[in-house]
């Protein structure tokens, strides 16, 4: 319960005045660094106050929040960029203006550093410290008023904090640096307004299709740094390209990576307190997104303009068949401008393979619920319309081969398909209203209508096709599949290509009543696997539940075995990090990992499939002869 008496006053006259009435907290796309470096000292000068924060737009509804500000200046969120060349000593004050809550500010100290307890800043004073800024790195300084740790900050103080970068001497800047915020105003706590159970979710104080759009050049090299002071764990997803991880932190340290290190992935699990610092190159021009793979971290239901009757305002604003995805939260949008010069692209003259991939629905797939799935056309005749497979059928591509799948919408709403990891042109990438290039925009699939994805897959590995329309509902209901591609010259092998695919087990609305946050290739008790003693079997992991983390782990009684990681996303890992080590995987949705396995022993051991949800364990017995 909220038992902060100062905030619960500043939050009551919050409600008083109304959102409007209340100081207006900016959105910081943190792009101007903070305080007044003289000398080699930046001094900075801070202050904690209560404002509101509009997420949507300017005059979108408000939602109440602390944030970071200098004094004599807006509020901010994220708070003041801390932006300095490695060397610089920093001198900062904060200034706490609760007289009955202490203040206790974290990050802001030499890095790294092994521990911190925390500048403590008692009601109605001022902390000062003083340290050199002497690591380069990417991290963060952050705020609490109730003692919380970082991951346990909710709604009115989660937005306490900053980005803190320290440059290296020689570095010319040219990235950009993105904070996440979720902000959840929890049911139990007392509060008239219509706040109450709501949540939302910024990048850099703001929500899509707020937040800031960026365009690159044809072959730009893009670098990014991401902060997540939040409470929850993001898989950040890019369409269309790979980037690399260069480096993972938190705001106490930063691991950086060398070249022979980082692999090339298209979805990366940052956790509750954790920096990244990626990049990647824009080699295809068109629009593509960048997210948070938790279906409903970029869910509609985050939205806060609201009509008279309690829909969301996209609801009302794109209705219809052709309406365009409906997202919030965290979405950044892309344009990748073609270059002046058209590049040579690789002309074939082989007749494209064609697919025929069909959506429909089954009444009674999940208790009294309906499930949704994909089903293959083969032949004339259509297969029967509640007819379904969960997951959908294999679809195996070969690497070079130029493949047209039309995708068949047999539902009752709209649509569209997403060829997850695949680099692709962006017309068919499946973002509706938003995929492609000017005048040649993706549209969603309307029912009974259809869509033609044209592409050629140009690596092997393992991937997915998911829906990405209202997928909280639908890939929850089973619009997901396993996609391999495969080179030529070795084929799929049944025998020793295993798939363990965890994926969504019913839409949300109906898990309390199935008690079960997924299902294992279809199924809540999967078969057996037989294996045989010396065989190197390939196990592909992949995990598309909407809304959990999944974790992967493969034992005997007594302990866990080992493998060997061999590919993530579908990209091949480099040497460096194809090591032997313990059976152990946690993934977010949108991962996939392949890993080598040679049974040695007769016996049987166990693949487990979890959730962090108490209880929730799916295991596949592995038999081997």
């Amino acid at each position: 319960m909220w038992s902060n008496l100062a905030l619960a006053l500043a939050l009551a006259v919050w409600q008083l005045a109304g959102a409007d009435a209340a100081e207006r907290i900016v959105s910081n796309d943190n792009r101007r660094a903070a305080g007044r470096l003289t000398n080699g000292v930046l001094s900075i000068r801070l202050e904690v106050r209560a404002g509101s924060l509009h997420p949507e737009a300017d005059d979108g509804p408000g939602i109440p929040a602390l944030a970071f500000a200098e004094i004599g200046r807006p509020l901010q969120i994220p708070g003041p960029l801390i932006r300095v060349p490695a060397g610089t000593t920093i001198r900062v004050s904060v200034r706490n203006p609760f007289p009955d809550s202490t203040l206790t500010v974290h990050g802001l100290h030499a890095h790294p550093a092994e521990g911190d307890s925390g500048m403590r800043i008692p009601g109605g004073k001022t902390g000062e410290v003083r340290f050199s800024a002497t690591r380069p790195g990417t991290y963060y300084y952050w705020g609490t008023t109730t003692g919380s740790a970082v991951d346990d900050r909710e709604w009115f103080e989660s937005q306490l904090a900053g980005a803190f970068v320290v440059d290296s001497a020689a570095a010319q800047p040219g990235d950009r640096i993105f904070v996440i915020g979720t902000w959840f105003r929890p049911d139990d706590q007392p509060d008239p307004s219509s706040l109450r159970g709501r949540n939302v979710m910024v990048i850099n104080g703001r929500s899509w299709p707020h937040t800031e759009r960026f365009t690159y050049g044809e072959g730009d090299a893009v670098r990014w740094r991401w902060i997540n002071p939040s409470n929850d764990s993001h898989p950040m997803h890019l369409h269309g390209f790979y980037f690399a991880v260069e480096s993972r932190g938190n705001w106490r340290a930063e691991r950086v990576y060398a070249k022979e290190e980082r692999p090339l992935v298209v979805t990366n699990l940052m956790l509750p307190g954790e920096t990244m610092n990626m990049s990647w190159t824009s080699e295809r021009p068109g629009n593509w997104v960048f997210h948070c793979h938790f279906a409903f971290h970029v869910s509609e239901h985050l939205v806060l303009r609201r009509s008279a009757a309690g829909v969301p305002a996209s609801h009302t604003a794109h209705s219809g068949p052709a309406a365009p995805h409906r997202m919030a939260g965290l979405v950044l949008g892309l344009t990748v401008r073609p270059a002046k010069q058209p590049r040579d692209l690789a002309v074939t003259a082989a007749e494209p393979r064609r697919i025929r991939l069909l959506a429909q629905s089954a009444p009674n797939r999940f208790g009294t619920v309906a499930g949704m799935g994909y089903v293959v056309q083969e032949g004339a005749s259509e297969p029967a319309r509640d007819s379904i497979a969960i997951p959908g059928p294999m679809l195996v591509l070969r690497r070079g081969e130029p493949v047209s799948i039309t995708v068949v919408n047999r539902l009752k709403e709209p649509t569209a398909v997403h060829w997850h990891g695949i680099e692709l042109e962006s017309f068919p990438d499946g973002v509706p209203g938003w995929s492609g290039t000017p005048g040649r925009i993706m549209p969603p699939i309307a029912p009974n209508d259809s869509f033609v994805a044209e592409f050629v897959p140009p690596r092997a590995g393992t991937f997915i096709y998911h829906t990405h329309s209202n997928e909280q509902l639908q890939m929850g209901a089973g619009l997901y599949g396993t996609l391999l591609v495969v080179d030529p010259e070795s084929p799929y092998d049944a025998r020793t290509d295993r798939v363990v695919l965890a994926g969504g087990g019913g839409p949300g609305d109906s898990l309390p009543a199935l008690e079960s946050p997924g299902l294992v290739n279809g199924s809540a008790f999967p078969e057996p696997m037989l294996l045989e003693t010396g065989t190197t079997y390939r196990l592909r992991l992949i995990n598309i539940n909407p809304d959990w983390r999944v974790i992967f782990s493969l034992m005997s009684d007594s302990a866990l075995a080992s493998w060997r990681p061999i590919a993530k996303d579908g990209a091949d890992l480099p040497p460096a990090l194809r090591t032997r080590r313990p059976a152990y995987l946690l993934t977010g949705p949108g991962e996939t990992a392949d890993f080598e396995f040679t049974p040695v022993a007769l016996g049987e051991l166990r693949l487990e499939v979890k959730t962090q949800l108490p209880g929730w364990i799916i295991p596949i017995r592995l038999l081997v002869r």
